[in-house]
């Protein structure tokens, strides 16, 4: 049971994830600049993780390198939040989320190169793969092209989530209560946004209605809150590199939102580009751990339901 919950958790955080343009996108539209809406998505969240943790009387205490820390990884998520939402001003949204997850594949290269992890050939073969899926994600309709800018700023985002992934995993905090971490995150996340919207934008936008209202709280509770601690939960039973390939649902997910609600183009070389880079992001995490791997597929028949037969 307690694995079932797990793969059900992991899918529920990978595809919340691909929300966030559906509800990012329209705030923004809605005329809330792009850093207060990112503040109140990390403030809003940040705030419900505090009132569970007083709730659960979780000492919140942590020390000044901790803190530091802490502080820095919120720094490479606030930047892939911020640099992957402007993303999605010039390239379809799930293409911006599809280069996003080729963050495994930037983890596991950092870790051959910096700390003496073994290269394989599925890692290689992978690779190549990736650059292969991303050129064709680059591609428009027919024979033009998407905007380079939006593209490099989705990049930029799998390296800075890899610095985040990595510095959880490697630093002091790697013991810390999960969602204590998450707090924290989150809290560092909404600090260095009300800093960025004060210097650039003057202040914190006003939110204009209703519609944007509903928008932002959405944001702040199911792709960013559900995912996190849903995350965190999925991991806990089942691994991570189950839950990493259950990520694949991340990018379906916010294709799909993209085309079906925010009116996206997705040509044949998108699409193609999409297939190509989800098999290389799960070649790597199967040529990482295939053992887990192996595992995890077990737990799939657990979640049909077997129609038992009646006696005769």
């Amino acid at each position: 049971m307690k694995s079932i919950k797990g793969l059900l958790f992991a899918i529920v955080s990978s595809a919340t994830f691909g929300l966030i343009p559906l509800f990012a996108i329209p705030a923004i539209q809605a005329g809330v600049a792009l850093n207060s809406v990112l503040f109140y998505r990390f403030f809003i969240s940040a705030a419900v993780v505090g009132v569970i943790l007083l709730f659960r009387k979780t000492d919140l205490r942590i020390t000044l390198k901790e803190f530091i820390t802490v502080f820095i990884l919120g720094f490479f998520y606030a930047g892939t939040a911020l640099l992957l939402t402007e993303a999605y001003f010039y390239i379809p949204s799930g293409v911006a989320t599809t280069i996003h997850f080729l963050y495994p594949v930037v983890v596991t290269l950092i870790m051959i190169l910096f700390f003496k992890d073994k290269a394989s050939v599925p890692v290689i073969i992978a690779t190549a793969l990736a650059v292969t899926g991303v050129y064709l994600l680059s591609r428009g309709e027919g024979s033009g092209s998407v905007h380079m800018t939006g593209i490099i700023l989705a990049l930029i985002t799998v390296i800075m989530y890899a610095f985040y992934i990595i510095g959880v995993n490697k630093s002091c905090v790697n013991k810390m209560d999960g969602l204590k971490m998450t707090f924290y995150v989150l809290f560092s996340c909404a600090v260095i946004f009300l800093i960025n919207a004060v210097i650039r934008d003057g202040f914190i936008s006003g939110i204009p209605s209703a519609k944007a209202w509903a928008d932002i709280i959405l944001l702040a509770l199911i792709p960013t809150l559900v995912s996190d601690f849903t995350l965190i939960l999925a991991v806990q039973r089942i691994g991570s590199t189950t839950t990493a390939v259950l990520g694949c649902m991340e990018p379906v997910t916010a294709v799909s939102m993209g085309v079906l609600f925010l009116h996206e183009p997705c040509g044949i070389p998108q699409f193609t580009g999409i297939a190509i880079t989800l098999v290389a992001v799960t070649t790597v995490i199967i040529a990482s751990n295939p053992q887990a791997f192996k595992n995890g597929i077990k737990l799939f028949p657990a979640l049909i339901p077997v129609r038992k037969k009646l006696p005769k």
